[in-house]
């Protein structure tokens, strides 16, 4: 891929702040305006440098004539870094535009992508998967620390039929004799999350520091430790312990898997990229859940972690060998898609010993730590506030549900065999592939299409691609909620056809936010990410590590109508967002933040 591509096509003259890579080091002064739609600059409060103010000729090498008869010289080159446009005369612009060095990860081949993407994905996968395989486990635990053998769970299902009709299921495992409480055993699951989201305020900004290679490796090392702790485990507490430290490590590899592809790919295939990732990673987890229960009965419950630890080994190795290093320092101007020729820039090409290096470039302790405070800075700008909850409230319900699915499908009228609980998950490999493709492929064409409409792909446009996530989510936990409370009267099949609207709606949800945040604040890529990423974890935490005893006490139709409520609370602000999400960017510009 030639940078040339780019210059040679008249619409590489206009620009607008869309799309987001790593933190930008931005050689041009800091590029923070804003722009409307007409591509005037409004909320500026900077002195622009000298070179700013330079004819944009001044990018091209000398005896390049024919770019520059492709170019509208009567923009400086800070007027073009904000006003681009991601459609231009019908013809779209790839944005960011790719340095002229090989090693540029935007330069990188599609396979070499893929395959990085590849062992990402199911290292990311593996290394997160007992966390959703654990909710239709938690009966076992139950079991387990009330020392009851958890193989008497085939008989107990099997001949035994399940619990009695009509009995409350979680209150029958913590009236076990010796059970601890139910809550406590929820912890298992709910624990991790609240690790999840106060790792990923450290280690991401981390990763802005050193780079995202080694955290990627040291989180997967920790990941792949804790499960092995788990499998070790000889208490409740130890337990609980090892699922913690597992979820250091698997947090921050699913929140830095967005800021990865977002590295490597331009704005318009973010949602297709990442959305896939995702979509794929159902295989995986399908796979384990389906497996779990027979691994419990004919070895051992430990088995699970010892497996899932050997796995994720292995993909560990193929990201080390083939996942290069994606930070890449960007001005404002690339990041909108103005290229930047620069006969002195490295033409030395890829090499091995240059990828499986641990670190590229020397250490920023100072942007990992502005990172870190914009993160604070900017949890309550209207957009990223907007985002963080609803995501928070989708992820509360729909674990919520998860921790929950199993002692109800036990129970009769409905008494599934433990053997089949694993089946379970089938509505989440359902809701994982339909996310790829609705809040993927779709999304990116819909927001395009708008974009090409408008001449710029405004980030208000994903707000579209969000409307049926949302519905689904609320859909989902209201029939739910009736169908737990009610087994009689409905089919096992509706309860899980619920479930799989709860993780449709989570994941496109979690899809589109973070391409949201994105393309509001392009030069804030790690701080936004680290606000979806982290407050969703710790608000969902506070949302969902008592629902056994929400539950237990109130009844599945009245918990999860709570948390309808809570996600029909923040959705209604949707369309103010639509309208005033603009406006908002002009007003917190975040121009002060970013680039230091």
């Amino acid at each position: 891929m030639d940078v040339r591509d780019f210059v040679q096509r008249p619409e590489a003259a206009h620009r607008t702040p869309v799309s987001s890579t790593s933190p930008a080091n931005n050689s041009q002064g800091s590029l923070a305006t804003t722009t409307d739609e007409n591509g005037s600059n409004e909320g500026s409060s900077r002195t622009h440098t000298n070179d700013e103010k330079k004819d944009h000729s001044a990018s091209f090498p000398a005896g390049d004539e024919k770019a520059l008869e492709h170019v509208d010289t009567r923009l400086t080159t800070y007027d073009q870094a904000n006003d681009g446009r991601l459609y231009h005369d019908g013809v779209l612009v790839r944005q960011p535009a790719p340095s002229m060095d090989p090693r540029d990860p935007l330069n990188l081949p599609l396979t070499r992508k893929l395959i990085a993407a590849f062992f990402l994905c199911f290292f990311g996968a593996l290394a997160a998967s007992a966390e959703l395989i654990l909710g239709a486990m938690l009966p076992v635990f139950a079991l387990q620390y009330a020392n009851i053998n958890p193989k008497y769970l085939l008989e107990w299902t099997t001949s035994l039929h399940g619990l009695p009709a009509g009995s409350d299921p979680l209150k029958t495992l913590e009236e076990l004799p010796n059970a601890p409480p139910i809550w406590h055993v929820y912890l298992l699951a709910s624990l991790p999350v609240l690790m999840m989201g106060v790792a990923n305020l450290i280690l991401i900004p981390l990763a802005i520091s050193i780079g995202r290679r080694p955290v990627v490796i040291l989180s997967g090392l920790i990941a792949i430790g804790g499960a092995l702790w788990a499998g070790h485990s000889g208490s409740l507490g130890s337990h609980i312990g090892a699922r913690a430290v597992q979820a250091i490590g698997a947090g921050t590899v699913e929140s830095l898997i967005p800021f990865i592809i977002q590295d490597m790919v331009f704005v318009h295939q973010r949602n297709t990229w990442i959305s896939g990732i995702f979509a794929a990673q159902g295989i995986i987890i399908i796979a384990l859940g389906i497996s779990a229960p027979y691994i419990i009965i004919y070895l051992n419950w430990r088995w699970v972690y010892y497996m899932t630890a050997a796995a994720a080994g292995f993909f560990l190795l193929g990201v080390i060998a083939f996942m290069p290093e994606t930070r890449w320092h960007r001005t404002r101007a690339e990041m909108n898609g103005v290229p930047v020729i620069n006969p002195a820039a490295s033409q030395e090409k890829r090499s091995f010993k240059y990828d499986i290096a641990l670190t590229h470039g020397k250490t920023e302790w100072r942007k990992g730590w502005n990172a870190f405070i914009d993160t604070l800075r900017t949890f309550f700008y209207p957009q990223i506030f907007f985002i963080t909850m609803l995501n928070s409230a989708m992820i509360a319900c729909a674990f919520a549900a998860g921790y929950t699915v199993a002692p109800a499908l036990l129970t009769q009228p409905w008494s599934w065999p433990f053997l089949h609980v694993g089946l379970c998950l089938i509505p989440l490999l359902i809701a994982a592939v339909a996310t790829g493709i609705v809040t993927g492929y779709f999304a990116d064409w819909t927001a395009n299409l708008v974009a090409k409409k408008r001449g710029k792909r405004v980030p208000e446009n994903q707000l579209l691609n969000l409307a049926l996530p949302t519905v689904c989510a609320l859909v989902g936990s209201v029939i739910f909620g009736i169908a737990g409370e009610h087994p009689a009267d409905y089919s096992a099949y509706l309860f899980l056809f619920a479930l799989g609207l709860m993780a449709f709606g989570f994941l496109g949800a979690n899809t589109i936010g973070a391409v949201y945040v994105l393309e509001c604040y392009p030069h804030l890529a790690g701080p936004a990410l680290v606000n979806i990423a982290s407050f969703r974890c710790l608000i969902a935490f506070v949302l969902s590590f008592k629902v056994s005893e929400w539950v237990a006490n109130l009844g599945y139709e009245t918990s999860m109508l709570i948390y309808t409520g809570i996600i029909a609370g923040f959705a209604l602000f949707t369309p103010v967002v639509w309208f005033y999400g603009e406006s908002w960017r002009k007003r917190w510009p975040a121009e002060r933040l970013g680039d230091h």
